[in-house]
């Protein structure tokens, strides 16, 4: 047989075993063994196949069935699922088979924000005893592993876990969103997966969509800084491995043979195309992958990062909350956050943040919980992280299970001049106001003293300027006044970044006002 013969027959057999090659269906890391699955609406399922090629998706005893688009991306929705305490496998069918074990159906919550959410576990205040108590096989989380992104992904790093007190994946996940999880698994009787995807020291606008970002014109700037980055990323990533790395590699070198080796290693800059405090970033790289797996709601810890801007965080945040609810289109799903607690380094811009965090509330389905009295004052991350994931609980106890209950502590609606006395009107007074903190399931552990009087309210007059006033409880509402002004024109309440006093109105169920300016309402 000549040479040209053999080549050519080797060439038809390399043709026809290429032909018989296909790609593995699959489908993103977000569905995997031990997941929950959302109850009570429609699942969508997706991932990548041959094209043309038919995928089906079955769990328990509801099937759907489609075949991949020209680009090898398919999706299904399956029917809404009922609740199930029982383990159930979820298999996707195409030329190859995907079974996922060990799957319950339950609810769903979305964790994210910056450090306050991320905070570990293991690093809370009574970490030892809670850690010792997770035995909970119907709670299950998944952590979705840090990446900044120039454009949006479709796969992120990270696998689901069941709740055990001996697993390192529940020590290092996020202590807000584990106790939120267990009250919620607890009053409810529902499995519950939790999605940690929060990153340390980033702003809003990084968890955000370019899309969103560009269609706001107060917030359209970013959109724009966020595109010119990344027209002239070729020349920045030049700059950072010419000029960036060996500026930094001498540090290190100084580091080394210094004497001054008790200070923090120089890190490593960040390069530009991996930047977590870009504007969409965090939303190109974190969230996009796990868009759309369904989901019950969000609950956020948020805004340090922020401060500096407080004002526009007004416009900011519930962009936010718009741009998440539009892109995964399940209407105005429950989204609940913490207002910034208590912090002695926090500035004039800490009260002010907290007020733009309080005016998101004017969104539906929303719901704040208040941190006034759950701060340090010397740390930007206090450890009582409970009293926090369980007042985020309460919220969505109401908002997404609606159970009648008192769930926020008293929110100013309005006030009233009468002479020289102004008085102030709150929403969720509960069962009365009262001189805190008061004795409860969500009860503050900062050991604040008892006291007879209110304290952390102040008055202005014509001139503007706040001065302390005399508080008194009268009924649901609050006299405020000072002698000194006799045509007053403001109040506000709590308007520092760490009251002292301590700002003590709370409700009687024990929940804590939050703060407040009349100017700004």
């Amino acid at each position: 047989m000549s040479f040209s013969r053999i080549f050519f027959l080797i060439i038809i057999s390399t043709i026809a075993s290429l032909e018989i090659v296909h790609a593995d269906v699959k489908a993103p890391s977000i569905f995997g063994d031990h997941m929950v699955l959302q109850r009570d609406r429609e699942v969508p399922v997706w991932g990548l196949a041959d094209p043309g090629e038919e995928v089906t998706v079955t769990i328990d005893g509801e099937c759907a069935t489609t075949r991949a688009d020209d680009t090898g991306h398919w999706s299904v929705k399956l029917p809404s699922l009922l609740e199930s305490e029982h383990q159930v496998e979820m298999v996707v069918r195409g030329k190859n088979n995907l079974v996922f074990r060990d799957v319950l159906i339950g609810d769903v919550w979305l964790c994210s924000g910056q450090s306050n959410m991320e905070f570990g576990l293991n690093q809370a205040d009574n970490a030892a005893e809670a850690l010792s108590k997770a035995d909970y096989p119907q709670i299950r989380f998944f952590k979705v592993g840090r990446s900044a992104s120039l454009d949006p992904k479709d796969e992120c790093r990270g696998h689901w876990v069941v709740c055990k007190p001996d697993s390192a994946d529940l020590k290092a996940f996020s202590a807000v969103g584990y106790f939120f999880g267990k009250e919620i698994h607890e009053r409810q009787m529902i499995p519950v997966g939790l999605i940690g995807a929060y990153w340390g020291g980033t702003p809003a606008q990084s968890w955000t969509s370019l899309h969103k970002l560009q269609s706001v014109p107060a917030l359209k700037h970013y959109a724009d800084d966020f595109i010119l980055t990344k027209d002239n990323m070729a020349a920045l990533m030049d700059e950072y491995e010419s000029k960036v790395i060996p500026q930094w590699e001498k540090e290190v070198e100084q580091w080394e043979s210094s004497d001054a080796s008790n200070k923090p290693e120089p890190r490593r800059p960040t390069p530009p195309n991996a930047d977590p405090n870009k504007a969409t970033m965090l939303f190109n790289g974190m969230i996009s992958p796990i868009i759309p797996f369904a989901i019950k709601g969000v609950i956020w810890y948020q805004g340090e990062a922020n401060a500096d801007m407080a004002e526009e965080y007004a416009t900011l945040f519930p962009a936010l909350i718009n741009d998440w609810r539009e892109r995964w289109h399940e209407g105005d799903f429950p989204f609940l956050f913490v207002q910034l607690a208590s912090w002695g380094k926090g500035g004039p811009q800490w009260p002010v943040i907290r007020d733009s965090q309080l005016k998101a509330l004017s969104l539906p389905n929303t719901g704040m919980a208040v941190a006034l009295d759950a701060g340090d004052k010397y740390t930007i991350h206090p450890k009582n992280k409970m009293v926090v994931g369980d007042r985020l609980a309460l919220a969505a106890r109401h908002i997404a299970y609606g159970q009648d209950i008192v769930y926020s502590g008293p929110i100013f609606k309005s006030m009233q001049i009468d002479g020289n006395r102004v008085a102030v009107f709150f929403d969720h007074v509960g069962s009365g106001l009262t001189v805190g903190p008061v004795q409860g399931p969500t009860v503050n552990t900062r050991n604040i003293p008892p006291a007879q009087e209110l304290h952390g309210f102040e008055i202005a007059g014509p001139d503007g300027k706040f001065i302390p006033a005399k508080a008194i409880i009268d009924g649901t509402t609050i006299l405020v006044s000072n002698e000194s002004i006799s045509s007053p024109t403001a109040v506000r309440y709590a308007w520092k970044d760490w009251p002292d006093p301590v700002a003590n109105l709370y409700n009687q169920e024990g929940l804590p006002a939050s703060p407040f300016n009349s100017e700004t309402r």
